[in-house]
């Protein structure tokens, strides 16, 4: 029975699009789930932590807490971007009001839940791309590194190869596709009124145009067909990279494309166990555990 002293758990799933949050008592039960905007470190600190207590919130509320809870909540949050030294540090850094803070990548946190604490590897293609093969000596650590110069095969990829397409096809400098009257109703206006819109777009806004790339491909636009060829060809030079073994295929993106591979290459991936969210508070029961034992080492010695 959960009690005003009861250790709580809560697992932070940080992306470019979503902040998502569970919340967990001492035995595992799910309590509340609570759900925000993007949360990708890059955003800059402010936007971050906004969205964060807007998700945890709205799990404890759900789950009938308030913020009297939040001395007894162990977190775990994997943030995308905080595999890059000085945007992790920001996060650590945070004067939270937290049993404990633990921070790692998002990467991390969804091949934790994907494979129940074990080795395996995850490819997430949402918003952005990255991908990681953890096995017991090691980790392969794949992209990552932000839009638009790390976006290959991404949301805001996709988005930003439509966008490009469909100007060069307005002006007859490349094929026409179905791209071009999506878009064009999507921004409401052609060419120049779609340029000006983009001129400071984020990645989530790229990325808002994906659906497009994939409603085009499903009606047999060749543009669009082209683009998501290039994406599982990507794929599959991705998978080679990583180690052999049970990987999945996470995002947005990456779920919708997994309906475009070969049934070969289809298959070669696994459903996830549990959604980063588990695998976030998996990761801070593990940071816990590991705290205890040496502190337990360090008073025997």
């Amino acid at each position: 029975m959960l009690t005003v002293s009861s250790a709580l758990f809560a697992g932070i799933d940080a992306g470019g699009s979503h902040c998502r949050v569970r919340l967990e008592d001492e035995s595992g039960n799910l309590l509340g789930e609570g759900r925000s905007g993007a949360a990708n470190l890059g955003l800059g600190w402010l936007q971050v932590e906004a969205n964060v207590w807007q998700a945890l919130d709205a799990a404890l509320l759900q789950a009938g807490l308030d913020s009297s809870a939040y001395t007894r909540l162990h977190v775990g949050a994997g943030f995308a971007g905080a595999h890059l030294a000085g945007l992790k540090a920001t996060a650590l850094q945070w004067q939270h009001p937290f049993g404990s803070w633990h921070v790692t990548t998002d990467l991390h946190v969804a091949c934790y839940g994907a494979h129940g604490g074990e080795a395996g590897s995850v490819i997430i293609l949402g918003t952005g791309f990255s991908a990681i093969g953890l096995t017991e000596q090691d980790e392969t650590l794949l992209g990552g590194y932000g839009f638009p110069i790390n976006a290959v095969c991404s949301g805001s990829g996709l988005g930003l190869q439509a966008v490009q397409a469909v100007l060069l096809a307005l002006d007859a400098l490349a094929p026409a596709t179905m791209l071009s009257t999506l878009l064009q109703q999507h921004f409401n206006g052609g060419a120049a009124l779609m340029a000006e819109q983009l001129l400071h777009a984020t990645p989530q806004q790229y990325a808002e145009l994906a659906p497009l790339v994939f409603q085009a491909a499903d009606s047999g636009d060749a543009v669009a067909l082209a683009m998501l060829q290039q994406a599982c060809d990507f794929i599959t030079r991705l998978t080679r990279q990583l180690p052999q073994g049970r990987c999945c295929l996470l995002g947005g993106v990456g779920q919708r494309l997994l309906t475009y591979l070969p049934p070969a290459q289809r298959n070669h991936f696994s459903a996830p166990l549990a959604p980063a969210t588990v695998g976030a508070i998996y990761y801070a029961r593990r940071q816990l555990a590991i705290a205890a034992q040496e502190a337990k080492q360090y008073g025997t010695n």
